[in-house]
């Protein structure tokens, strides 16, 4: 009986290992920046007005984090303007073409809910500086601080903060992405431009909202502008510059068409520009796929094999 007993626990130990050893890390990549210079906190920079700034606090919480339809349930990340990666978890995919990540803390989590519930390094823990407002005003979900030159003598005279509360500041945004498996982890990467983000903010004057959405103009201009700004935006291109080469195509350069592996017949596949945008799919009926109608320049071609493998290779239209 023991002997049968050490065989299944074996044997359980080799199908939990196969299993966690098919997921594949998943990271989120937030590329702060202002009109592309990157971000940092307590670093001068200059607005569409021509008023220089400097941001002192940035932080804010996302959620609900979806990867081709799969939720991440229960998963929270406190946002820093100083910090641009965070581990999302793993799983067993090999591509993403899509991500949802809402902004703000679920209301079910939110008013009238103590923070110390959570474990010390949860998000929602209490922290300093404090992003819970109380039990009856819930968490920020955005804290913004900031000071601003406004006569340009290279003082800083003015100050703004903006502490979004509310369950209706909770904002969701979706990407599309052409996301592929390198050096065995998946980056999902996102610009945030914050010159975007904070164009509704006079700089000019003087603020302090710490305020929920609905009693607050300001407030509500800058959570609106969250989605309307294009102030997040997919990075698509970052993937497919870094691929690994997996295929086999030749000839390369080429004008007409592509020759693959016989492996490969009746495998869908798909390829992508430089810019991240999909060009052409189809399923590989024999051993060459056509490419006369690409215009001139260098893509990226990513086939799904029999057993779900994403297989990619980098080639040059002439």
């Amino acid at each position: 009986m023991v002997t049968i007993m050490k065989k299944l626990i074996i044997a359980l130990v080799l199908v939990l290992c196969t299993s966690s050893g098919m997921a594949t890390e998943i990271n989120l990549v937030i590329n702060h920046n202002v009109d592309g210079t990157p971000f940092k906190l307590n670093t001068e920079y200059l607005n569409a007005d021509g008023v220089k700034y400097k941001i002192t606090r940035l932080e804010y919480y996302m959620c609900l984090f979806e990867i081709d339809g799969q939720l991440l349930e229960g998963k929270y990340i406190l946002g820093n303007g100083n910090i641009s990666n965070y581990y999302l978890g793993n799983l067993d995919v090999e591509e993403i073409s899509k991500v949802k990540v809402s902004f703000g803390v679920e209301k079910q989590e939110n008013i009238g809910k103590d923070p110390n519930r959570f474990d010390l390094l949860h998000p929602l823990a209490p922290k300093n500086p404090s992003m819970h407002w109380g039990w009856n005003a819930g968490y920020r979900f955005w804290a913004i601080e900031g000071v601003s030159d406004t006569d340009g003598d290279g003082q800083y005279d003015k100050s703004f903060q903006y502490h979004i509360l509310g369950d209706e500041s909770f904002r969701s945004l979706s990407f599309d992405l052409n996301t592929v498996k390198t050096d065995g982890a998946l980056n999902v990467e996102i610009d945030f431009n914050l010159q975007k983000l904070l164009a509704p903010i006079n700089m000019t004057q003087f603020g302090i909202f710490h305020d929920f959405y609905n009693n607050s103009k300001e407030i509500r201009d800058l959570v609106d502008n969250i989605t309307t700004s294009g102030a997040l935006t997919s990075r698509t291109t970052s993937s497919v510059e870094t691929v690994n080469k997996s295929i086999d195509i030749s000839p390369n350069p080429s004008s007409n068409y592509l020759n693959v592996d016989s492996k490969f017949i009746n495998s869908n596949y798909k390829i992508i520009s430089m810019n991240g945008s999909t060009t052409q799919t189809g399923i590989i009926n024999g051993n060459r796929i056509e490419i006369k109608d690409l215009t001139t320049g260098t893509f990226i071609i990513m086939i799904k094999d029999r057993i779900g493998n994403i297989n990619t290779a980098k080639f040059l239209k002439q």
